[in-house]
């Protein structure tokens, strides 16, 4: 038995996942900038403290190149055994989730000492642009909508009903859902990105008490004060994402944190009725999703979900196609340019990587700097961590991961950022004595 299978429980952990994996989208034949491992490095997608993103390529074993989103953690972090566990904790937690509209994981592993995970590229854009750039025009329309978020309540309940092998239930909650995190494809098919701060109900007790975890502005109640959670912490999140879709205009965001907590706490469960014509159906779906007691929302996702379905059929005679979805997407994102699945600066990458030649890379990007001590030799062999995607029993334990911190690399700014981040440690501090004081 590995060290791996010795830390983890597999029979109360397993969960079998369906590895039918669909093909994925026909991207133009961008050139390689660089390789990590097996993977061709086609442009960087995003960079925070922790981490960097990038579209990658790789062969598979048939021959054809299948392109994945490449997470790997940054060098100056490799050293940080506790990001390292749960970096492992959410890689774990995500590859045994397999379901049409959750963004899957395919593997985590290790290439010359750098952690890294795989995933699946959703060539599309979030539901948070799809709002803003629909808020130019009136707004989505209601059935397409309501589509997108029905589409998200199955892939929590899916998750919140996850068991292991035994049958025992993994109660696993997400605790960060909201627009930034619902990818709508430009095919018009819908996932919930992002499980890097989930965490199961059996493992509350480890959350360090008065941390609050997601974005402030779509927390549930029961979140924002600390309390424990279930499910409906997320469908109250859901119910804020729907508010949104339908009315194209946010709903919980205060100038500050606390006075955003206190909107979510104590303000009145809103009704889309009152600022935008919707359907009667829809307005109570959305208000019973949002009240302030969790016993008062919907029990189950699924129950919200066939709530939203009985709306689309009976408005409408039927249930809404991926093509109406694309159809919308075409009409906000008309322009070439707004369906590149590269942003303009992502050749601009950060870090070393080993070159097509074999020798070593060392990229600077702008004003990031170099990451690294300085650039490390290239593994041609992938060292796994935890199951791969051609495995179909995955297992293990999880914890949550915290969100990115920025760090500032620039040395002549090396002042300003210690300044900076006491003032953010001061600020966090206060902030969390109010919350306990309102809240407690």
């Amino acid at each position: 038995m590995s060290e791996l299978d010795e830390e983890f429980d597999f029979e109360d952990s397993a969960t079998v996942v369906d590895m039918g994996l669909a093909g994925g989208p026909d991207l133009p034949p961008y050139p390689t900038l660089a390789v990590f491992g097996p993977f061709e490095i086609l442009g960087r997608l995003a960079r925070g403290g922790m981490a960097e993103v990038y579209l990658a390529r790789e062969t598979t074993s048939a021959g054809k190149p299948r392109h994945v989103v490449l997470k790997r953690i940054l060098p100056e972090r490799e050293n940080d055994a506790e990001f390292i566990r749960m970096f492992r904790d959410e890689a774990d937690l995500a590859t045994r989730l397999f379901h049409p509209n959750i963004c899957h994981v395919y593997e985590c592993g290790e290439i010359d000492g750098t952690t890294f995970m795989t995933l699946e590229f959703v060539y599309g854009v979030t539901l948070r642009k799809v709002l803003r750039r629909a808020a130019r025009v009136g707004g989505l329309p209601p059935r397409v909508a309501a589509h997108i978020i029905g589409k998200v309540a199955d892939a929590l309940n899916y998750v919140h009903t996850a068991t292991g092998v035994e049958g025992r239930p993994l109660n696993i909650i997400h605790r960060d859902v909201s627009p930034h995190n619902i990818m709508i494809g430009w095919d018009g098919r819908v996932k919930l990105l992002d499980f890097g701060i989930a965490k199961t109900t059996s493992q509350e007790a480890d959350t360090e008490a008065g941390v609050l975890k997601g974005k402030y502005a779509y927390l549930s109640p029961e979140q924002a004060r600390g309390k424990p959670l279930d499910g409906r912490s997320d469908i109250f999140s859901l119910g804020i994402c729907l508010y949104e879709a339908l009315t194209s205009r946010p709903l919980y965001h205060q100038p500050g944190m606390l006075q955003t907590l206190e909107a979510i706490v104590r303000g009145p469960v809103p009704s889309p009725l009152s600022v935008t014509t919707v359907a009667p159906e829809l307005d109570a779906i959305t208000q019973r999703a949002l009240q302030k007691r969790p016993t008062d929302r919907f029990a189950t996702a699924a129950e919200m979900k066939e709530a939203i379905d009985d709306f689309l059929w009976r408005d409408g005679g039927a249930f809404v196609s991926p093509k109406e979805v694309a159809d919308v997407l075409q009409q906000l994102f008309p322009d070439e340019g707004d369906r590149s699945p590269l942003p303009e600066n992502a050749s601009q990458l950060t870090g070393s990587f080993g070159a097509l030649t074999g020798s070593l890379q060392s990229i600077v990007s702008g004003s990031f700097g170099p990451f690294g001590s300085g650039p490390r030799p290239v593994d041609d062999g992938v060292q796994p961590m935890l199951a791969s995607s051609e495995r179909a029993i995955v297992t293990g334990k999880h914890a949550p991961v915290t969100a990115d911190v920025p760090i500032v690399a620039e040395p002549r700014r090396k002042k300003r950022t210690l300044l900076l981040v006491g003032a953010i440690v001061l600020v966090g501090l206060a902030a969390g004595v109010a919350v306990a004081f309102l809240y407690g």
